[in-house]
């Protein structure tokens, strides 16, 4: 799946606290408008939908779909999915099996640890390369 940086500018907070009146907007520095880039994962956090991707500084982040358009929506065939619930934090998340199967990857993954960055760099090379 791939996508393109249509703007880098954007509401900070879910669409719901968006509704509510906080529309505070923030510059995402990380990606560039006109980019494109490989979605290594896709989740439903509350009302939002969010892309994992390698960024500009070289590092999986989440980034808020509203940013980009698709222009492949082909998945890797190594792709998972898992249905949480609904909740007002993650209810459903596709990608490669530890992000989707293992909640000590998804997390470490966030907060930058470096054994979940060397995972998601493994699972990085086997999809796209």
């Amino acid at each position: 799946m791939e996508i393109r940086c249509e703007k880098n500018k954007g509401y900070m907070f879910s669409p719901k606290i968006v509704r509510e009146g906080n529309e505070t907007t923030t510059i995402f520095n990380g990606i560039s408008v006109g980019t494109i880039y490989s979605v290594y994962g896709t989740m439903i956090y509350g009302e939002g939908v969010y892309y994992l991707i390698c960024d500009d500084f070289e590092m999986s982040n989440w980034y808020p779909a509203d940013l980009f358009s698709v222009t492949s929506g082909l998945l890797p065939e190594q792709w998972y999915f898992n249905y949480f619930g609904q909740s007002e934090n993650l209810s459903t998340i596709w990608g490669y099996y530890e992000l989707v199967n293992d909640e000590k990857h998804f997390d470490g993954l966030g907060e930058q640890e470096p054994d979940e960055i060397d995972v998601f760099l493994k699972r990085k090379n086997e999809m796209y390369n």
